[in-house]
């Protein structure tokens, strides 16, 4: 079987294929249509033709949900809440979050459902689950008629405690679909089966907003599959999950595409036996940074998209908006600014021809000879270095400043020092020194910039792989099938409570086999893992510390906990209650990986180094080096200045810095003398 990843990204949208017999990988690349991405998705398969027939798994990485929710262009949605809850959009934790924390002149966004679309009805469910109030048979049928009366694509039901007890749920679920048979129905218990209404409430909310939306879209794909083709979506968490799961979970696409990408670091490092590394995924919108130890990826099990929580698991993922085409511009009090506004796709940045005149990092390393105007997508793009050059003259003349090479380099350093900045807060913030990580470079920007992040970090070690422009797409191939289970199991953490849980995490794994055997998988490529969320009493947020079943002392669990807090916090709690929050089993099935052996890569007929003018530091080097990457000799390194170009990306190797190539075709970048 043949897999197909491809990822949508905010400019291009990447393919990669994995040959299942001979674990090769190719790739192509196209423009992103943003107006329609499931028009890129067919244009990027008709790329590669015959590659794309017969038995094909193609697993996509998509923005959809995300757009849609940043964009606030979702459905019309009501809620059903419990009786005394209607506001609790509005009252959320009753903190100010995000950038409103020191702004008095902060407003808050309005709810995605307003309060006009929010019902009421008469239930009270206790904390064990137990019925303090029965549902209303008058109430509930007040409430269908009024949710008849306010006309929405989209229903949530969230009642108070239905992750232990989801029976008034499921009975208001029932009437709505009688008296609307047509509308959606979400229920919070089935999109977080776990304690904290509000941030329940709001990820409920979140999936039915975009629900719509991705069914529609995944419809479109599936429409554009043939008979042997199986499409699934790459999922916040790390793995893949089937096309109709994502159209009915979309809220756990939100870091479909970013995911991709931290997979593919993980594919290619564990190879080269690299254990900690830092992502980088510059591509044209936007860059994704996420660190990885000891070959794990970080997961957390809440988030926020919009300044609203989403709790459900995701790679621990940052992300920045400074990206190629992220525009440079000046601040009314006279300051360069650079993004988070991109020139996106279309029209692009102005060198791509397309009616963009604004000057974006693209644009401006174009202008240092940093890029070539022949050489991208393996010439099959060219790039117009006038209009780049009319696009900086113009922010000249807006910021006043008459060095057109220093103020482009200034652009560019701009949006590294945003990047590094994203990088310290999942690093130095958390009390990790990220000088002895590797730097995974990656997107189609990630290697042009890779040098001046490191140096900036003070990280002596860069890694660039093959296929950096595609990388999130070959990430996506190696996507193993991934299902979460969770169950709230609140208690102090002692020796009786502990088999209790034991017993939860039996249940969960039990049915996580099963969903992964009916989706085909033997029981020898199926790894089920343990997790328990875990807190000292008085806390609001959890750690998850893996463990295993066979635990039977509470002891050894208080002390993988405490460990992990030593780890995370500098210090731990004397004396005080740990608790146990909630119980997770994370069911996996393990698909086939691309090839990365070590050995000679063969490459076709070498091109010829040329030379040309490229600003380094201040000054212009008249005669640097260009080289194509596929001709450079693994046992000879290739000192700075020099610049390294290849189908998808280019590589910028500064004074100071050597370059080689690795046995597995890698880019190994470090400083030199």
């Amino acid at each position: 079987m043949r897999t197909i990843g491809i990822d949508v990204g905010g400019t291009f949208t990447d393919l990669a294929v994995l040959d299942g017999e001979s674990g090769q990988i190719r790739v192509a690349k196209v423009p992103t249509t943003p107006a329609d991405p499931a028009q890129g998705f067919a244009d990027v398969l008709r790329e590669i033709g015959e590659d794309a027939t017969g038995e094909v798994r193609i697993v996509h990485g998509t923005t959809i949900a995300t757009n849609a929710v940043l964009e606030r262009n979702g459905a019309k949605m009501a809620i059903v809440m419990t009786r005394g809850f209607r506001d609790l959009l509005e009252i959320g934790r009753t903190r100010r979050q995000g950038p409103g924390l020191f702004n008095t002149k902060f407003v808050k966004a309005a709810p995605l459902v307003p309060r006009s679309r929010r019902f009421e009805v008469e239930e009270r469910l206790l904390a064990d689950g137990s019925v303090w109030t029965a549902l209303g048979e008058d109430s509930l049928a007040r409430v269908c008629d009024e949710l008849a009366g306010s006309a929405p694509e989209v229903v949530v039901v969230c009642l108070l405690h239905s992750y232990r007890n989801a029976a008034h749920e499921e009975q208001v679920k029932e009437a709505i679909r009688a008296r609307l048979p047509g509308v959606k129905i979400v229920t919070s218990a089935d999109v977080v089966p776990e304690y904290r209404e509000y941030e329940r409430l709001s990820t409920a909310v979140i999936n039915g907003f975009v629900l719509p939306k991705m069914e529609g879209y995944l419809g479109r794909l599936d429409g554009l599959m043939h008979d042997g083709q199986s499409l699934y979506v790459m999922a916040s968490n790390g793995g893949s999950m089937t096309a109709a799961t994502a159209a009915r979970f979309p809220a756990r696409t939100i870091l479909s595409g970013p995911a991709g990408g931290v997979n593919g670091g993980l594919l290619i490092c564990g190879a080269a036996g690299i254990k900690d590394f830092i992502t980088c995924d510059m591509g044209g919108t936007s860059t994704d940074v996420s660190l990885v130890h000891d070959l794990k990826a970080s997961v957390v099990q809440e988030s926020a998209i919009g300044g609203m929580p989403l709790k459900l698991p995701q790679l621990d993922i940052n992300t920045v908006g400074a990206g190629g085409g992220s525009i440079a511009w000046v601040d009314i009090d006279g300051s360069l600014r650079i993004g988070p506004q991109s020139a996106g796709a279309v029209p692009g940045p102005a060198c791509y021809g397309r009616g963009g005149v604004a000057l974006t990092v693209t644009d401006a390393n174009l202008v240092l000879g940093r890029l070539d105007e022949r050489t991208l997508l393996g010439g099959r793009m060219r790039l117009d270095r006038a209009a780049s050059a009319a696009a900086l003259a113009g922010l000249e003349t807006t910021a006043k400043y008459k060095n057109r090479e220093r103020l482009a380099d200034g652009v560019i350093t701009l949006a590294v020092t945003r990047m590094v900045s994203a990088i310290r807060e999942i690093s130095v913030e958390r009390g990790v020194d990220p000088r002895p990580y590797t730097l995974f470079a990656m997107g189609g920007a990630g290697p042009l910039h890779a040098v001046a992040i490191a140096a900036a970090l003070g990280i002596e070690s860069i890694l660039i792989p093959r296929f950096p422009g595609n990388l999130s797409a070959i990430g996506l191939t190696a996507a193993d099938i991934r299902y979460d289970f969770a169950a709230t199991v609140l208690d102090a953490c002692t020796d009786a409570a502990l088999v209790q849980a034991i017993a939860v995490l039996d249940r969960l794994a039990g049915r996580a086999r099963k969903r992964l055997r009916a989706d085909g998988f033997a029981d020898g490529a199926i790894r089920v893992e343990h997790m328990v969320d875990m807190r000292y009493r008085g806390q609001a947020f959890e750690l998850t510390v893996p463990m295993a079943t066979e635990w039977k002392d509470a002891a050894q669990l208080i002390h993988e906990f405490e460990a992990l807090y030593a780890r995370r916090y500098g210090f731990k709690r004397e004396g005080k209650v740990i608790e146990m929050v909630a119980a997770r089993v994370v069911g996996t099935g393990v698909v086939a990986r691309p090839l990365f052996a070590a050995g000679a890569i063969a490459h076709d007929s070498p091109r010829d180094v040329v030379r040309r003018p490229v600003y380094f530091d201040g000054r212009w080097v008249a005669e640097c080096a260009v080289h194509w990457r596929d001709d450079l000799a693994h046992d000879a390194p290739l000192d700075g200045p020099a610049i390294v170009e290849e189908f998808g990306s280019t590589t910028v190797v500064p004074p100071g810095w050597r370059l080689r190539v690795d046995p597995w075709g890698n880019l190994r970048l470090a400083r030199h003398g």
